[in-house]
C-alpha cells in the first residue's frame, strides 16, 4: 500500500483583454436587444449572436487547472468558470524524462526540442520559481507542483527530479 494521492488547484491570472471582450460583447448584446425591440429584425439575430459570445468568454475568464497525482500517473483537468471540467493530460509518469524548475540549467538540452508544448500554469511572472517543467515522451508541460509533490515523484525517480 505505497500509493500517494495530492490534488492542487492553480488559478490562472485573467488576462485584461478578455475582460474587456466580455463587457464589450455583454454592451454590444444589449444594445441589439434594443434595436430589437425597434422593430428591426437583424438586431435578433446579432443580439443572440453577442449573447453567446459573452457566454463563451465568460468561460474562458475564469480558468483554474487541478492536478491529481494518483500512484504514479498525474492528470490535468481544466475546470472553466468553476463549473466544466475537461481532461487536458493524462501522464504515465513511469516514462518521466525530467522534471525540473523553469529556470533550471538540467533543461537546457531539452528547451528547443520537438515537443508538444503545453502551459497548466497560473500565467504569472512572478511565480516562476514555483513553475516546473515536466517532459514525458513527446511532452513538454509546464505546471507549478508543490514540493510535496515534487517530494513524492522524486521518490521513484530520483534521478530524473530536479530541484536546483
Amino acid at each position: 500500500m505505497n500509493e500517494a494521492y495530492y490534488e492542487i488547484m492553480v488559478s490562472k491570472k485573467a488576462s485584461p483583454l478578455v475582460k474587456v471582450a466580455q463587457i464589450v460583447a455583454a454592451i454590444m448584446s444589449g444594445f441589439f436587444v434594443l434595436i430589437m425591440f425597434m422593430g428591426i429584425i437583424w438586431g435578433i439575430v446579432l443580439a443572440v449572436a453577442f449573447g453567446v459570445a459573452s457566454y463563451v468568454i465568460s468561460l474562458y475568464s475564469s480558468v483554474e487547472y487541478e492536478y491529481l497525482y494518483v500512484d504514479k500517473e498525474l492528470q490535468i483537468d481544466c475546470i472553466l468558470a468553476k463549473s466544466k471540467r475537461k481532461r487536458k493530460e493524462t501522464l504515465d509518469l513511469n516514462e518521466l524524462v525530467v522534471l525540473a524548475p523553469i529556470r533550471s540549467h538540467e533543461l537546457d538540452h531539452y528547451r528547443n526540442g520537438n515537443y508538444k508544448k503545453a502551459d497548466y500554469s497560473s500565467g504569472e511572472e512572478d511565480n516562476a520559481q514555483k513553475k516546473y517543467m515536466l517532459i514525458v515522451n513527446d511532452k513538454q508541460i509546464i505546471f507549478e507542483p508543490t514540493e510535496e509533490l515534487v517530494k513524492t515523484i522524486r521518490m521513484f525517480a530520483p534521478r530524473k527530479v530536479f530541484t536546483y
